[in-house]
């Protein structure tokens, strides 16, 4: 996977961590917690939590700071972490945050959730909690986000951590879990059946909201489950696709798109600019709305935004900053956004 290093920017977040704090008592997530730190600046805090793992944040005491995350190891991600907010002006940097601990001023690690081992593993695949994630169980969390991978030309991708925007479900209280496959028999439809089955056992274990969601194949997936009623609340599909062929995937979207029967589903779609599974962009946008309009309770389309290119620019730095509080938005608000708009700065 591609390294993800990204300098915070300043963002207007749903759900922010002032907002978690009073779902989620977990200190890393409390952003009014933070010492020394300006309203601009918790904001940028805000930002850190939806970075991947390995992340540091370093803060000074002159209200300085310097967050790194996304990719490499951790020893990385701290020195990184301690430059920028040198760099800037932080006379006295010091790391607050690591991963999903505050270790400020040698704080002990707080016992967070086990996370258990794979809920459902066969020879094919599997539906793992991933433990880079904090868990909070069925009774106690506010969902589940299942994520999907996508599948390259015999890449085994099990294991990967998921898209960043991700993040934002889990800092809100939903668990995640990994939809693992073989890459040697990950076939489109056997996929599809797998996942279905699934959905239908987390289902039973007592989620109260059940996402589906993913990359390339595991999106295209997501949307092959919403032929069953009742499998999904919401799909959340980053550049769908299949190695069915060029030719023939937007004959076979469209069918899958008029098989859904789950009209209580809200779907959001994100596409790119230069994604060379797709033949002809405009169309395909215009298929997603009109399908969409008509087999779905809710739908966003988010139509090749700037800044973001190819087929895996879901997994680019910045689109979770930019997106997932929309994304997230999306799925929990009572009343859905029908378009994200930029982040006030």
């Amino acid at each position: 996977m591609r390294r993800l290093a990204a300098i915070l920017t300043i963002i207007g977040v749903c759900a922010n961590g002032a907002a978690l704090a009073a779902e989620q008592p977990v200190p890393v997530l409390d952003v009014a917690a933070v010492p020394y730190l300006d309203a601009a600046a918790r904001a940028k805090y805000a930002s850190f939590l939806l970075l991947n793992l390995p992340r540091a944040m370093a803060i000074a005491s002159n209200g300085w700071y310097g967050g790194w995350g996304g990719g490499g190891t951790m020893e990385n991600a701290r020195a990184q972490a301690l430059k920028l907010c040198t760099d800037r002006g932080g006379a006295d940097c010091a790391v607050y945050a690591e991963d999903l601990q505050v270790v400020w001023r040698g704080q002990s690690a707080v016992l967070l959730p086990a996370v258990p081992g794979p809920l459902i593993e066969t020879r094919d695949y599997a539906f793992v909690p991933d433990a880079r994630y904090i868990w909070h169980g069925p009774q106690a969390a506010r969902g589940v986000y299942v994520w999907a991978h996508g599948k390259g030309n015999a890449i085994d991708s099990r294991g990967a951590q998921p898209q960043a925007h991700v993040r934002a479900f889990n800092n809100a209280g939903f668990d995640i879990v990994r939809f693992d496959r073989s890459p040697t028999t990950d076939y489109v439809d056997d996929a599809a059946d797998w996942l279905r089955k699934g959905l239908a056992s987390l289902r039973t274990r007592g989620w109260h909201m059940v996402i589906a969601g993913g990359q390339s194949r595991g999106a295209w997936n997501s949307l092959q489950a919403l032929d069953t009623p009742g499998l999904v609340d919401a799909v959340i599909a980053i550049s769908p696709a299949s190695f069915s062929g060029v030719a023939t995937q937007e004959a076979d979207l469209w069918r899958i798109l008029h098989a859904a029967r789950s009209p209580s589903a809200r779907v959001a779609v994100v596409q790119f600019k230069g994604d060379p599974y797709v033949r002809d962009m405009s169309s395909r946008i215009a298929m997603l709305r009109e399908a969409l309009q008509t087999h779905a309770a809710a739908s966003l389309v988010i139509d090749q935004p700037e800044g973001f290119t190819g087929h895996g620019g879901g997994g680019a730095p910045g689109f979770a900053t930019r997106f997932a509080p929309c994304l997230l938005r999306f799925v929990t608000d009572p009343q859905p956004p029908t378009a994200c708009t930029p982040p006030s700065t």
